[in-house]
């Protein structure tokens, strides 16, 4: 719904399309929302970001996408960050509620 919005609102007050476009990843419903409906339009750039926490060599981020490797959670494939053994790390975050340690499938 919100990149239904947003092109409908740029449309209106620029006559056009966004050029870039930049939302948060980690469980991809901020950005899946966003992007949906630009994904198909090549001349708008679309910017994941994601949690850099207190610094990626730091050990307390939520950088799946920069510092994760492929595992598999709850049967789903995705980035995760995960330890010698492949046990999942919990990501660093200051959010209000749930933080889950999957990169969204949209994401991936």
């Amino acid at each position: 719904m919100i990149g239904k919005e947003t092109r409908t609102q740029a449309l209106e007050k620029w006559g056009g399309k966004p050029d870039v476009l930049v939302a948060c990843v980690g469980t991809g419903s901020n950005a899946l929302g966003l992007f949906h409906e630009f994904v198909d339009d090549e001349d708008v750039r679309l910017i994941g970001v994601e949690g850099g926490g207190l610094g990626l060599e730091s050990g307390k981020h939520s950088s799946t996408l920069s510092k994760g490797e492929v595992g598999v959670y709850h049967g789903a494939i995705s980035y995760l960050l995960q330890d010698q053994h492949g046990q999942i790390i919990h990501p660093h975050s200051i959010a209000a509620g749930s933080v889950i340690q999957i990169l969204g499938l949209f994401s991936v």
